[in-house]
């Protein structure tokens, strides 16, 4: 199981990059309607440096948590390490896209691996046993990664999508 596992975070990891390389060279080449640059309000990254913190805490620290407190189950061990190394590829490739390409590139980077992140959960949800306390974990793990997805849509995709004019961007 775990070889099936790691086989489905290569193939995603390798498809998400792809994608995310052919978006900032489209980008940069003005084949597709987005911007380079982000454009963020003031109001818009304030908010999104308390979003940050939120992402630490219940993305990455909880994870960590859990995964230290069901280190002796196998399977428990498999999921949370394939949900971490697959946050750490994410988090080293919008660093290193961003320069390389476009800034604007972390926004389906974010996209892509939220959204099979929330598959990782979904999936791994039967195969993790523990306490009350790991379950509520869990869910709030999983409720945070669902509400990227939709500050995604509504933070950052306005200010990259180059289709929309200026009056319809929000400044938030």
């Amino acid at each position: 199981m775990k070889e099936k596992n790691g086989l489905i975070i290569t193939l995603f990891i390798l498809f998400a990059t792809g994608l995310a390389i052919s978006y900032g060279f489209g980008v940069r080449a003005q084949y597709l309607p987005f911007t380079a640059e982000i454009g963020f309000s003031e109001n818009q990254l304030q908010f999104l440096r308390g979003w940050l913190i939120l992402a630490w805490i219940v993305g990455i620290l909880l994870p960590i948590i859990l995964l230290i407190q069901a280190w002796k189950q196998p399977s428990a061990r498999s999921f949370w390490g394939g949900y971490l190394v697959t946050l750490l590829v994410q988090i080293i490739s919008e660093s290193i896209l961003s320069q390389w390409l476009v800034p604007s590139v972390v926004v389906p980077i974010g996209f892509f691996y939220t959204a099979f992140r929330l598959w990782q959960l979904v999936n791994g949800f039967g195969k993790l046993t523990g306490s009350r306390m790991t379950l509520v974990g869990f869910r709030l793990i999983a409720l945070f990664w669902a509400a990227n997805l939709i500050m995604l849509t509504v933070v950052p995709l306005p200010n990259v999508s180059s289709t929309l004019d200026n009056s319809r961007r929000q400044s938030f």
